[in-house]
């Protein structure tokens, strides 16, 4: 069975074309969901498949490959639907845009965020709720702030948060949640006056379910 679906996932993967990197998440029945960015000669675009634990290709789906999108972040949720964070480029500027796929494949919802900065998502996150996390990083200026958003399990935002040390960039890395829904962000952000030295601190920001700081350390 294992090696199944070793060999469907390299068949899902193999390049149409250029190729970008991939990205993988699983749902609780153990199917697997392979994320591609993948490219037609003059647009990148994001296909979703899902293959199931014997390595059958489930179901297929590809966004509209006349717009530029990459895809930078992907979570599975209970009910076995899978949501996808890309960047889309919209009059120029990189924005964020989630979209979710229904278990069998239906696609359900898709919201963009624009407050007219670039936002590049990095990761994501379904907590017990059925609630959307999606950590990324904003460009405002010259430097790069770390980004928090949450959304309703039907896609609704919630609230948004985000990370500014004030002197360089902040980058999110990674993103946990504990079992009261608590969102922890590691946070890399740079330390010195300097350009060049180099300094980065790493840091955990911590929010409740309600986008409250809790602690930083």
């Amino acid at each position: 069975m294992f090696s199944a679906l070793l060999t469907a996932l390299a068949l899902a993967c193999a390049p149409a074309g250029a190729q970008d990197a991939q990205l993988s998440a699983m749902d609780t029945a153990g199917n697997l969901f392979s994320v591609m960015t993948l490219y037609t000669g003059a647009n990148n675009y994001v296909q979703v498949r899902k293959i199931s634990p014997t390595g059958g290709i489930l179901w297929s789906q590809s966004r509209n490959s006349f717009v530029e999108e990459r895809a930078g972040a992907a979570a599975t949720d209970q009910p076995g639907g899978i949501l996808v964070a890309a960047v889309q480029r919209i009059n120029h500027l990189r924005t964020l845009v989630l979209f979710h796929y229904t278990a069998g494949g239906q696609y359900d919802w898709e919201r963009v965020y624009s407050d007219m900065i670039e936002n590049v998502p990095t990761t994501a996150a379904v907590d017990r709720d059925g609630n959307y996390l999606v950590a990324g990083n904003g460009l405002k200026g010259t430097r790069y702030v770390a980004r928090l958003w949450k959304y309703g399990p039907n896609g609704n935002p919630l609230w948004m948060r985000e990370y500014d040390n004030g002197v360089g960039n902040t980058y999110a890395r990674q993103l946990q949640l504990d079992v009261t829904n608590n969102a922890s962000l590691g946070i890399e952000s740079f330390q010195s006056q300097t350009a060049t030295s180099g300094q980065y601190s790493l840091l955990t920001a911590t929010y409740d379910p309600y986008g409250n700081l809790v602690s930083l350390r």
